[in-house]
């Protein structure tokens, strides 16, 4: 059953704005396989070079404006990016007040932040790709400038749980695909989508080596015949690990399909596509002015001895910095000749007010415990961290206000983590004889506690300056 949140509200006469403008493309950012060099695939392991194109990869986005502030949102068939890539094309885009970079986790695409390169020791990064990929999302935001018109909005929610499995215990999910579609002021036909999805984009699985936008491509796909205009794609709370229902699905010919290859991805998508019709067709109209951006960098320890290790091979070629305790601060840049015993990166958290509704950017894989409030409490015995508070959570956060989760915006952390469910050092929980997964793919137990206390100042001070 289709569920739907809208608020009354009214801006204040100093924030009043003009009607919300709109525009929507895409841009290819396909890798050259036809060069001397693999493209190694990120996801699963290293070692993976794609052979063979399926379908193009894009750099999807659309632009808002309210006659004073102007957001651009820009999502990548991609399997993270990372906030320097995201700062440096927000330099050249000077005349966007707010650029959102987001990722959809694909694990089909090339390897953009290192880890899956040929082996264990070599980066996967290619930097002419990378380069290629900033260029491609400046040139896209730069021409959506100037197709901008004047929309409405509708905004729908429907839950799908069965679209959603999860593979760490404990078992839970947020299963709410969320939707925008704006619709033109002239005619009320629809123009574009912007969709938030609920599970990572790996149905076809570990063994595949062709180039794909995975089951997003057939989402987008569905609902361009649907509605005869573009969607934008990203990815919600996918951490811990939701991602497509292992014992598989049934088609659009009531037949079952199963995971690891194309049919099961077409069939996963148009599902999803199909839950997003339902969800628009209960939506109701939005408000999506005035425009007010919450942004604030912070720091993020690097206890993740794996992490630290490709940093110093060079394998992960990112900036770092002395973690000082205060995620606020951060000390000098690392470098060979300074190498303090705790490092930390500078990342991003941001929540982008469109009227009463919130996107929150959110720069990794947040677990959605985080979003639902689902954390065991009691802890369960032998986690690490058993008196640890529990975060703000999400939906407390946001009380009556409809919301997106901007997953992987601006950047790729990796797990963000209830600090109370870290569970890396034996005894393990649940009575298992070894850690579950996700502990080897986050930096630090502190993530979570960052992460979530920073969101909740953000929408604190959202809820301030729109006079809520």
């Amino acid at each position: 059953m289709a569920t739907w949140a809208i608020v009354s509200w009214a801006a204040p006469p100093t924030l009043l704005a003009a009607p919300l403008q709109f525009s929507i493309g895409h841009v290819d950012i396909t890798p050259d396989l036809a060069q001397n060099k693999a493209v190694w695939l990120a996801g699963y392991y290293h070692g993976r070079a794609a052979t063979d194109i399926h379908d193009r990869l894009n750099a999807r986005g659309i632009l808002l404006s309210d006659g004073q502030q102007s957001v651009a949102i820009v999502s990548l068939d991609l399997i993270g990016w990372s906030l320097p890539s995201t700062l440096r094309i927000r330099q050249q885009l000077p005349e966007v007040d707010y650029v959102m970079v987001c990722s959809t986790h694909s694990h089909e695409g090339p390897d953009t932040i290192g880890l899956w390169g040929e082996s264990v020791i070599k980066s996967g990064v290619d930097d002419a790709y990378n380069h290629r990929v900033e260029r491609a999302v400046v040139t896209l935001v730069k021409q959506l400038s100037t197709t901008l018109k004047p929309v409405t909005a509708q905004f729908g929610t429907i839950d799908r749980p069965e679209l959603v499995h999860d593979s760490r215990l404990p078992i839970v999910i947020d299963s709410t695909i969320r939707v925008i579609q704006f619709r033109s002021l002239v005619d009320n036909t629809p123009v574009g989508q912007l969709v938030q999805g609920t599970a990572h984009p790996e149905a076809l699985g570990s063994k595949n080596t062709q180039i794909t936008a995975d089951f997003p491509y057939y989402t987008q796909k569905r609902l361009e015949q649907e509605y005869a205009c573009p969607t934008v794609y990203v990815s919600g709370a996918i951490g811990g690990l939701l991602a497509p229902p292992q014992d598989g699905i049934v088609d659009q010919s009531n037949q079952p399909v199963h995971p690891g290859n194309f049919e099961y991805a077409e069939a996963y998508g148009n599902a999803v596509g199909q839950a997003v019709i339902d969800a628009v067709q209960a939506s109701r109209p939005i408000p999506l002015t005035p425009i007010v951006i919450q942004r604030e960098e912070v720091a993020i320890p690097i206890d993740n001895p794996l992490y630290r290790i490709a940093r110093s091979l060079n394998v992960i070629r990112r900036d770092s910095y002395e973690w000082t305790g205060n995620s606020k601060s951060w000390g000098k840049p690392i470098t060979r000749q300074f190498r303090p015993e705790r490092g930390a990166i500078v990342s991003e958290v941001a929540v982008v007010s469109l009227g009463p509704l919130r996107l929150l950017g959110i720069p990794g894989e947040l677990y959605p415990e985080l979003v639902t409030g689902d954390v065991p409490n009691p802890p369960m015995p032998h986690v690490d961290y058993p008196e640890a508070p529990i975060e703000p959570i999400v939906r407390d956060l946001l009380g009556n206000h409809p919301w997106m989760l901007m997953g992987l915006a601006n950047d790729e952390i990796g797990y963000i983590i209830p600090k109370r469910q870290w569970d890396r050092d034996p005894p393990f929980a649940y009575g298992r004889s070894m850690s579950q997964y996700g502990e080897i793919n986050s930096c630090s137990p502190e993530v979570g506690p960052i992460i979530m206390q920073t969101l909740a100042e953000l929408c604190e001070r959202s809820e301030i300056t729109n006079g809520n």
